[in-house]
């Protein structure tokens, strides 16, 4: 159990980033793009994501890793419950994994409803992962209260410090949640690839604590 948790946990970071940059690649050859968007805000996720070339390499990606993930919260769930300690893992895994799936299906259509769909599906699914990560994290804190486990405090600091870099995107992030509100593309687009890099960087400490289960 604890080798395949390890390896999803892994997995979790390695699938979305490979399926970003294959995307950018295909843009930078096919679309003349020529920006850093985690600076520059210059395209979209969803934009890099819904085009002739990328789309189903997009989709293909994010829906192994919404699999991959609810596997992974399904095994450190088992795993939690083995050492006596109660979660809900499972349920918010399916909720931010099936707001994922609703997301990429309507990725690329342009009828109302689909755009409508795509903006709340993407926002439940960031909200879900953001409180999720932080019930992980304060469960793994009890844990090592508790010595049922241990691993060194710097994992915690690092955990602490990607939640409140989340914090900080979310809130400039929140005015965009209003569709009536006109916020500026590239800062949005800034924050879009920001929080969804930080989302996923979070398996890489979180890999490293699971060597110690």
């Amino acid at each position: 159990m604890r080798k395949l948790i390890l390896l999803y946990s892994i997995s979790l970071f390695i699938i979305p980033i490979v399926t970003l940059l294959i995307c950018y690649q295909i843009h930078v050859i096919y679309y003349d793009l020529s920006s850093i968007p985690f600076i520059d805000g210059e395209v979209s996720v969803s934009l890099m994501g819904r085009q002739e070339y990328t789309i189903w390499i997009f989709r293909t990606g994010l829906f192994l890793y919404a699999l991959t993930s609810v596997l992974f919260y399904f095994r450190i769930s088992n795993f939690f419950l083995s050492i006596g300690t109660k979660n809900k893992f499972k349920t918010l895994s399916i909720l931010a994994n099936f707001s994922l799936c609703v997301y990429l299906i309507a990725l690329g259509k342009q009828e109302s409803f689909y755009e409508v769909s795509r903006r709340l599906a993407i926002i439940f699914f960031i909200v879900t992962m953001y409180i999720n990560h932080i019930y992980l994290i304060r469960v793994l804190e009890f844990l090592k209260l508790e010595k049922k486990i241990q691993f060194n405090n710097i994992y915690l600091f690092i955990f602490y410090a990607i939640i409140f870099l989340m914090t900080i995107l979310v809130i400039i992030g929140l005015p965009w949640v209003n569709p009536l509100f006109q916020y500026p593309d590239k800062l949005k687009n800034i924050i879009e690839w920001n929080l969804l890099f930080l989302t996923i960087f979070f398996y890489i400490p979180l890999s490293q604590i699971v060597k110690k289960f």
